[in-house]
């Protein structure tokens, strides 16, 4: 079974169990796109979509790869209580997927956190530059990696946030997509368009919880799980928090680092 249907199935089975168990879901406070590579480096910064994508030069071109579309993401962890055995799961939807070839993934790393939608070129690259060097060298021990080009995307970011707790009250992730074909290009909606990203912060199955302590679910009733308790259930968590407001800013910001 694939790494994705793990985190689903992990989610469906969480979410069967612990029906009245407190299960956190946050949206994202900040999402941006920002293209790289390309001698004009622009942030996309109100758009609906958050493009993630890759155009690698044919086999007699000698330019670089460039990335029309790199995702930065960012959650406002004030006030959330994570335990050791908590799960966290970043979830997106993708409007679109084009050109996705059996070689693409979409790889995830924790970026620095000082920024917001209005931040300059510099102040980005400043805060994704150190992480984005971990993609370059495909040092996969250090990412989260999805591969499979369906519509919800899923990572598994639990010590992430633990890690980023220790530090403050923000995590920031970069999602760059990673192919051997021409053009990789998967559309994610972002917070602008009310379905943006989500962490989903819940107790790991199993876990005591008053009345349920003694429940399971089979494991032939974990696809119906996955069908039914995500579609079904997911909008019905015992906590809700706001992201932040949107910025009224134009939705375009655009820095020549190459004029």
């Amino acid at each position: 079974m694939n790494r994705r249907g793990i985190i689903l199935m992990l989610l469906a089975a969480v979410i069967a169990v612990c029906g009245q168990c407190q299960a956190t879901e946050i949206p994202a406070s900040q999402d941006v796109y920002v293209s790289l590579g390309t001698g004009n480096e622009t942030v996309y910064n109100q758009s609906d979509t958050l493009l993630c994508a890759t155009n690698v030069p044919d086999a007699n071109n000698t330019t670089l790869n460039s990335y029309p579309g790199v995702p930065l993401i960012q959650f406002n962890l004030s006030g959330i209580d994570i335990a050791d055995d908590d799960i966290a799961i970043l979830v997106l939807k993708a409007a679109s997927v084009r050109q996705m070839d059996r070689s693409g993934i979409v790889a995830l790393v924790t970026i620095g956190s000082d920024w917001d939608e209005q931040s300059d070129i510099t102040t980005f690259l400043v805060n994704i530059l150190p992480a984005r060097n971990l993609i370059v060298k495909n040092d996969l021990t250090l990412m989260s990696t999805n591969s499979d080009g369906d519509d919800i995307y899923a990572f598994d970011v639990s010590q992430k946030l633990m890690q980023a707790k220790e530090r403050g009250d923000k995590v920031s992730f970069l999602l760059e997509a990673i192919g051997n074909s021409s053009t990789t290009e998967i559309d994610f909606l972002s917070r602008e368009s009310g379905q943006g990203p989500y962490l989903m912060i819940m107790p790991y199955p199993g876990q005591h919880i008053s009345g349920y302590a003694d429940q399971a679910i089979p494991a032939g009733q974990a696809d119906q799980a996955n069908s039914e308790g995500i579609s079904g259930q997911m909008n019905q968590t015992d906590q809700i928090l706001p992201p932040d407001s949107v910025s009224g800013e134009p939705p375009v910001n655009t820095f020549g680092l190459a004029q």
